[in-house]
């Protein structure tokens, strides 16, 4: 067998493992969860037993109502934990019987007698159903033995191949033969790639989601450790309010005061006006500001002198002299 095909199937076993085990641990996380919340309801229980005034049940209504609230987000993360589990089968039962049926298509010469199990049926409507462990741990074994099988088959072939014109001495003629062998050999051999390529999907994935939920879990076993833990009564003294938290406003005497942020319905009247509200952020710019007027293009414009051009002089025409009426007139009585 191939070295590295033997490490693709040791590394998906070892991880596989690794995936049981954090979802191994989340289950005893929630059931040490269980028993703090059980801890919580009897010693409520006790404590109203013990103190049935009304006021002192008004005060431990508190205390009831942070029980509540606990076992509302017990009940959603182990709701997620289901829904992940329920997946994991889903995506195991499927492929099982992706490869079972290929197997039988193809008409392998692999023996899936010891192989074929009848697991219960995956339930596509019932998403927080929770299977047996044995049935997950058992389809993912038999999905890795079916990749490791349809493997052995593919190098049986290739050798088959290789030596096929030694063993049966047929020459050149049973090329197209052998070269169609080869390439249906190629096929089951990228068909098993790609289940083990389904499978690595499968387990990054599911990982992944597993962290978050052990993450989310964890960090909520913190909370109510430290919740159950604390021995302290609070008063005025230990209200810290942050700065951001703060709203400044005017009261009747034009003094500035700040209150708490959580009052948002400070009345807008003239005695009592809101200024601004202090956060840590920089003021942004007020773009409140008048805009400058830009020049109104739609004025009419005023028409500027036209330059007159000097004429040019046409030249005159001289016109016949006029002889003086006297002279005529000389000349007529001289005639």
């Amino acid at each position: 067998m191939n070295p590295n095909h033997q490490f693709q199937m040791d590394k998906l076993k070892k991880n596989f493992r690794s995936i049981i085990n954090l979802s191994t641990n989340i289950l005893k996380i929630k059931k040490n969860i269980d028993i703090k919340l059980n801890r919580m309801k009897d010693s409520y229980n006790l404590v109203v037993q013990n103190n049935n005034k009304k006021i002192f049940l008004f005060c431990l209504d508190s205390f009831y109502f942070q029980y509540k609230n606990y076992i509302i987000e017990s009940d959603n993360l182990d709701k997620l934990r289901l829904l992940i589990l329920n997946r994991m089968y889903c995506d195991y039962y499927k492929l099982y019987n992706i490869i079972i049926k290929f197997v039988k298509e193809q008409k392998k010469n692999i023996d899936l007698h010891d192989l074929e199990n009848d697991y219960p049926i995956y339930k596509d409507l019932e998403p927080f159903l929770e299977y047996k462990s044995h049935d997950l741990n058992s389809i993912h074994s038999n999905i890795l033995s079916l990749i490791n099988l349809l493997y052995i088959e593919t190098n049986s072939n290739l050798d088959d191949i290789t030596h096929y014109n030694d063993n049966n001495k047929m020459g050149f003629s049973i090329s197209n033969f052998l070269n169609t062998l080869g390439y249906e050999n190629k096929l089951l051999k990228e068909q098993t790639e790609l289940y083990i390529n389904y499978l690595c999907f499968f387990h990054i994935s599911q990982k992944k989601q597993l962290k978050s939920i052990y993450s989310k879990i964890l960090d909520f076993n913190k909370e109510i450790e430290a919740n159950m833990n604390i021995n302290k009564t609070y008063s005025i003294d230990d209200i810290i309010i942050e700065d951001s938290e703060m709203i400044a406003y005017r009261d009747e005497n034009n003094n500035e005061c700040l209150v708490q942020n959580v009052f948002d319905d400070i009345p807008d009247t003239k005695d009592n006006i809101l200024i601004s509200k202090i956060q840590d952020t920089k003021e942004e710019p007020n773009n409140d500001e008048p805009k400058k007027e830009e020049p109104n293009n739609d004025e009419p414009k005023k028409e500027e002198p036209k330059k007159e051009e000097p004429k040019k002089e046409e030249p005159k025409k001289e016109e016949p002299k006029k002889e003086p009426q006297n002279k005529r007139k000389k000349m007529t009585m001289g005639m």
